[in-house]
């Protein structure tokens, strides 16, 4: 019964959480332009559990891992940036006991994912790839163009000073849809030297609420779930270049089945993400 539906969106979050900073320059603040690279390799990886308690069906847990390497080039646009992402490589998998496993590699994804960004890092989608498979939820370029790049204050930010932000938006796939709602306080900390480079590190805490339906073998499903967001980001300001980030998610909420007459069943969300300039 929710062999499909019951994993496919919390995929949806678990597989796209990487969010980082875009340009700062010391002048102007921290805000979206033109980068001084303009074409980079991003490698992005992630690890999620999802555990549901069916009562009397015992329990379930699934696992889902990704890891990709995406070129991202930025071009000047009309108010903001122009974003072009591309998986060069893609390994997603969704393993699940009571069905078959779910993958999606590059090839199951054709054609870029093109958005822009206005100098606070709202977003517009421009284009989008077509999916195959199990690609739209594991590879979920919807989501990237989202949460890839978190927003931004705009305007000049000293260290220890934060700026918070809300972020709404709609998926919409073949199985159903599924609306995000967080809020994020970032922070900048201050300056930190790696590798012989001084970055400036970024702080980022957080809640993130998830509502999505939909139709798994005739019957609808909802899901309802919410928690904490964690993460740490660097971000290299000689370049205006995003360097890293590290993430955290740890959710909790309920899958129901209102025609199968039964109560809503627990669900616990955990996982964490990564993201790294290549090249450093």
């Amino acid at each position: 019964m929710m062999k499909s539906f019951a994993t496919s969106f919390v995929a949806l979050l678990a597989l796209s959480a990487c969010a980082g900073p875009g340009g700062m320059s010391p002048d102007a603040g921290l805000l979206y332009q033109m980068p001084e690279s303009p074409s980079v390799v991003y490698l992005t990886g992630d690890t999620s559990n999802i555990d549901i308690d069916a009562g009397a069906m015992g329990s379930m847990r699934m696992r889902g891992t990704g890891t990709s390497t995406m070129a991202v080039t930025f071009a000047q646009a009309e108010g903001g940036v122009q974003v072009t992402a591309t998986f060069q490589e893609l390994s997603a998998r969704l393993t699940q006991p009571m069905g078959g496993a779910q993958s999606a590699t590059e090839a199951d994804v054709e054609g870029d994912i093109v958005f822009t960004l206005d100098p606070k890092g709202r977003t517009t989608v421009v284009s989008l790839p077509e999916t195959k498979g199990a690609a739209g939820q594991l590879a979920n370029p919807q989501g990237i163009v989202y949460e890839f790049f978190p927003l931004l204050p705009g305007g000049a930010v000293n260290p220890g000073e934060s700026w918070t932000d809300t972020l709404s938006y709609q998926i919409e796939t073949d199985e159903g849809d599924a609306e995000t709602t967080s809020i994020v306080t970032y922070t900048l900390q201050g300056d930190t030297v790696v590798e012989g480079k001084t970055l400036l590190k970024i702080t980022a805490l957080g809640n993130a609420e998830v509502v999505a339906t939909g139709v798994s073998e005739g019957m609808e499903v909802t899901q309802v779930f919410s928690g904490d967001l964690t993460g740490t980001i660097l971000w290299d300001a000689a370049r205006s270049l995003y360097v890293s980030g590290f993430f955290e998610r740890d959710m909790d909420g309920t899958v129901e089945v209102p025609a199968a007459g039964i109560p809503p069943m627990p669900m616990t969300v955990s996982g964490k993400s990564h993201v790294k300039l290549q090249g450093g």
